[in-house]
This record gives structure tokens, C-alpha cells and sequence, in this order.
């Protein structure tokens, strides 16, 4: 089956085979944290630009930052606790309070809106240095662009021109659109541009053309009352709204494809305006469209939401994920079908998926396309289990070097170059998102679990203490064998069996880690020092 991105380079080239460059674009607005959602604008663009090259095309990948944009309200993070959601997250969230004063910046420009916190240049950087930093991680190599660097410097000002020269037709065409009859007053009235006030620097303002005159505007500001005349051929506070806006750089930038949310999908939505007054008004095709459907966070059972900055970011991703398994998450899924980023227990079995494929599994054949086209960086990521190293992770306390002898016990000789990417992940996984999975010895006996067994339950504990004590040297085959035996008895059936064993298994990982579960036993007992733990199964009586 084909790849969903090659698919649709072979529709761009068939529809747009006389294009020189291939220009994909994306674009977000960073008036707050960026979400894992709006990863997909980015990683979309990189799969099809893979797939164009492999096709000999030359190909040109481009991120706007829409930091030109006003701020339109201030985020406000919930109490402490009344989320559901992890408490590293809502700390980071508050830590980001806004104060009421900051109210006075709404209507500003983001990139003119200072950070909160005074860390960085102003409240847009400090969200785009985050995710730019994420993608460098993750090894996409995409042009930025800032909106509040183009706007100023006058690239846009013959448009901008244009825009208002055709001012009646832009606005028939947005009120075709809309259920509620337009007036003429309206349409004579009506000006496809934002002005920020040269005083305020806010956009609360409102701008007519001086009689006589298709460039000069009077403009007079409902905020702090400043009147002034603005000529738009040197104007460089003047910017055009949303769907005039994005039919203007598709032109500009030459744009051919472009995915974005389904919101600006639908009937009458952004895409279908703008690709209308990129045809009428600025003669130009639009880009082809790719919709795709919002992801999900599987394990976290709170609300999450970007009005309270209760969001997980590409960088909080790329805690858990080594960057190449975290694309590949993405390329696997068409854009159009919803998927579920794991941050519970399933974290495990996308790295198990991850290396199949990287192993060239057949039955994982259908990913390794996409496992060709996530690669972005020159190196192989070497499958050591993941499982393992949650697993032993808290029992090896940080110790690499224990870790290394525990992998050649087990036949497996990682050294640690091969291994600390993955370990980190493993222990930002277990501190973030699933504590209560982490494996640590106790240290000291669990007297309250020993107090609670029955003199057949004891019996299996002191059999095991007294194994490990006679057993010089075993391997992990010999120390499941043994674990497998213990609790077995002739009269038992199957199934009684099977319980005995699972229930011997839960009360060796209460007795020595103070959980109902942990590694595998047989293993952990051959490759941990039996001095670390046999006297935690020794009791008096």
C-alpha cells in the first residue's frame, strides 16, 4: 500500500508538474504554548517534502510565525490540583500567571508584547524559541519566517496597496459567505487592512481613506484617542486580516501545498474564502490542502487546554521519545485520521513497534515507508528494550555502568553510548507520567505484606531464599525455572496453577520493591547481586 505522503506528492507533481520549486508551507500563531497538535502543520510538510525529493523535485519548506497578530486574550491557568492533570504541568502553567495589569498589551502585537517573566525578548519568543528548539531535535530543517519582521519591512506594502485598490470585491466575496445580508454602507465603508496605532501600538483603531486618495488613510484610535494620516506606501504598522492575509502569502511565497486544521475546512471556512480572493483578487492558484483531524493524548484522564497554557508541548514529547520515534508516530497516520499520543503504558509498545520496524519486521512492513521518511537525521537508533529500561532504571539508581553489567547477564551487551539516550526517556517517562510504575528495592524487610500471608504463601518465600542461598551460579533460563516450580503443586489443575504463580510473582515484588509488579522475575533474580535483595525474603518465623 502507498505511503499516504507519497500519494500526495504524486498529486502535487500531476497537478503542478511545471513548478521549479516545490514551496510547503505551514503557520501558527504563538499566542501561547505550542501544542503537540500543531506539530502535525510541520511534520506534514517535511513527510510530503521527503516524498518530493525522492522524486527529483526541489523542494522549499517554510514555517510562518503569525507574531504580527494581536493578543487577543490572557491565559489563565487553573487552581493547583483542580486539573486532573500532572502536577509538573500545572506548576508550569501557573508559573506562567499572568498578572491582571498585563491586560493593558491586549490588542498589541505578540511580538511587541514583553514575556511575563522577563526571560525573553517579548511573550511570542519566548513560545516560538521552545518549539523551534523541539524542531532542531527532531532534526527538520524548515525556513522561519516572522510576520513581525516582514510586515515591518515593507515586503507586503505593493499587496497591501492591491488589497485596498480591490477593497469591494474582497469584501463581496467574504459576505457571499456569510448568512446575514451585507448593506452597502458596509462595502463602501469597508477596509481590508489592520492598522496598530503609531502611539498605543494597539489595533483598536479605525482607518478610512482620505477623500480623493486610494493610499493615504486618516486613522484615529479608540484607545488612547490618537488621530494621524497614513500614507501605505511608507506605512510599516499596517497589516492585512486573516483570510486576506493568507491568499496574499501563498502568492508571495509561492506556496503549492499547505495542510491545516479541519476547522478551516469546512463549507465556507478559511481555506475556501482565501482560496477565492487568491484566485479574483490576487490571481493566483491557491496551494493544494491538506485537512488533517486533531490528536489525542492518551493517559492523562484531566482537561487539557490552551487558554490555561494545560497543554503538552514537542519538547514535553521529546522527554519520553527519541525524535525519531516520535515522527514516525506521526508519519504512520494519514492526516485525515485521528491518532492518540501515549503517554501511559502504550509508550511501551511504541518503541516495541518502533524497533520491529527498524529490525524490517514484515509484519510491520506497512511502516517502514514511514520509518524511511521520519528519519531526518544520519544515525540509526540503536532498539535497545525499552521495557528493560523501565524496568531496571530505579533499581540501578543512575549506575550506567551496573546497567551495562545487567545487559550482559542478560546476552544482551548494550554499553552505555547505546543506551543513556533511551534511559533518560525512560526516567522522565516514570517521573512524568507513571510513577507509580517505577521499581525501586526496599530497604528493609516489608513486614506488614509478610504478616498478611498464609503458611503456604510463606513457604514459597523461604523456598526461593533458601534457592537463591544454595544456588553458587544460575542463569536467567535457571532462575525462571525455578520461580515457574516453587509454587507449583501435583494436585494443582491448570488453572489453579497459573493463579499460584501469578500470585507468588505479586508477593515477591511486594516483598522486595513494595509493588504489584515489576521486571521480569526469573531475570531480575539472575542479574541483580543477590546481596542487594535476598534479605528482604528472610524472615524469623
Amino acid at each position: 500500500m502507498q505511503h499516504w505522503a507519497d500519494k500526495t506528492a504524486e498529486a502535487l507533481i500531476a497537478g503542478r508538474p511545471d513548478v521549479e520549486i516545490y514551496t510547503c508551507a505551514s503557520g501558527i500563531s504563538p499566542s501561547g504554548p505550542i501544542h503537540i497538535g500543531n506539530l502535525r502543520d510541520l511534520a506534514t510538510i517535511a513527510f510530503v517534502g521527503r516524498a518530493l525529493e525522492d522524486r527529483g523535485r526541489r523542494v522549499r519548506l517554510i514555517h510562518s510565525w503569525d507574531d504580527y497578530d494581536r493578543l487577543r486574550k490572557i491565559p489563565r491557568p487553573k487552581a493547583a490540583g483542580s486539573t486532573g492533570l500532572p502536577h509538573w504541568l500545572e506548576e508550569r502553567a501557573r508559573r506562567m500567571q499572568i498578572p491582571e495589569s498585563f491586560e493593558e498589551h491586549l490588542g498589541r502585537p505578540l511580538a511587541s508584547v514583553p514575556d511575563p517573566l522577563g526571560e525573553y525578548p517579548s511573550y511570542a519568543d519566548r513560545f516560538e524559541r521552545e518549539f523551534e528548539n523541539a524542531l532542531a531535535e527532531l532534526g527538520l530543517k524548515i525556513e522561519i519566517l516572522r510576520q513581525s519582521k516582514l510586515y515591518p519591512s515593507g515586503v507586503y506594502r505593493d499587496a497591501i496597496i492591491e488589497s485596498v485598490a480591490s477593497r469591494e470585491l474582497i469584501y463581496d466575496i467574504i459576505a457571499s459567505f456569510r448568512t446575514q445580508a451585507p448593506t452597502e454602507e458596509e462595502r463602501k465603508a469597508f477596509l481590508p487592512v489592520t492598522v496598530y496605532c503609531s502611539a498605543c501600538n494597539r489595533d483598536t483603531t479605525k482607518a478610512s481613506l482620505v477623500s480623493g486618495s486610494e493610499t493615504v488613510l486618516r486613522v484615529v484610535c479608540a484607545t488612547c484617542r490618537h488621530e494621524e494620516s497614513l500614507d501605505l506606501r511608507d506605512a510599516a504598522n499596517v497589516k492585512l486580516p486573516w483570510k486576506v492575509d493568507w491568499a496574499m502569502r501563498w502568492r508571495h511565497e509561492g506556496v503549492v501545498f499547505e495542510p491545516f486544521g479541519k476547522d478551516h475546512a469546512t463549507a465556507g471556512g478559511s481555506y475556501e474564502v482565501s482560496s477565492e480572493i487568491s484566485r479574483r483578487v490576487f490571481g493566483a492558484e491557491p496551494p493544494m490542502p491538506q485537512p488533517y483531524e486533531f490528536i489525542g493524548i492518551k493517559g492523562l484522564t484531566g482537561k487539557m487546554s490552551g487558554s490555561t497554557g494545560l497543554l503538552l508541548t514537542p519538547s514535553d514529547l521529546l522527554e519520553i521519545y527519541q525524535p525519531e520515534v516520535a515522527l514516525w508516530m506521526y508519519a504512520r497516520v494519514a492526516p485525515m485520521k485521528v491518532f492518540d499520543v501515549a503517554v501511559d503504558d502504550q509508550v511501551l509498545r511504541m518503541y516495541d513497534e518502533f524497533d520491529r520496524a527498524l529490525a524490517g519486521d514484515p509484519q510491520m512492513e506497512t511502516d517502514l515507508r514511514s520509518l524511511e521518511i521520519a528519519k531526518t537525521r544520519d544515525r540509526e537508533p540503536r532498539p535497545v528494550p525499552f521495557r528493560q529500561l523501565t524496568g531496571f532504571c530505579g533499581i540501578v539508581q543512575g549506575n550506567s555502568d551496573a546497567l551495562e553489567t545487567i545487559f550482559a547477564k542478560m546476552g544482551t551487551p548494550f554499553v552505555k553510548a547505546e543506551f543513556e539516550e533511551r534511559l533518560h526517556k525512560a526516567e522522565m517517562w516514570l517521573e512524568r507520567f507513571v510513577p507509580q510504575n517505577r521499581v525501586v528495592i526496599r530497604s528493609a524487610r516489608n513486614d506488614e505484606v509478610w504478616s498478611s500471608l498464609n503458611a503456604g504463601e510463606r513457604s514459597w518465600i523461604r523456598s526461593l531464599a533458601d534457592w537463591l542461598d544454595r544456588t553458587e551460579s544460575f542463569s536467567i533460563e535457571d532462575a525462571t525455572e525455578a520461580v515457574y516450580e516453587i509454587p507449583k503443586s501435583a494436585e494443582q489443575t491448570d488453572k489453579e496453577q497459573s493463579a499460584a504463580q501469578k500470585r507468588f510473582f505479586q508477593i515477591v515484588y511486594a516483598l522486595v520493591f513494595g509493588t504489584a509488579r515489576g521486571p521480569r522475575l526469573g531475570t531480575f533474580l539472575a542479574v541483580v547481586p543477590k546481596e542487594r535483595f535476598v534479605e528482604l525474603l528472610r524472615f524469623k518465623d
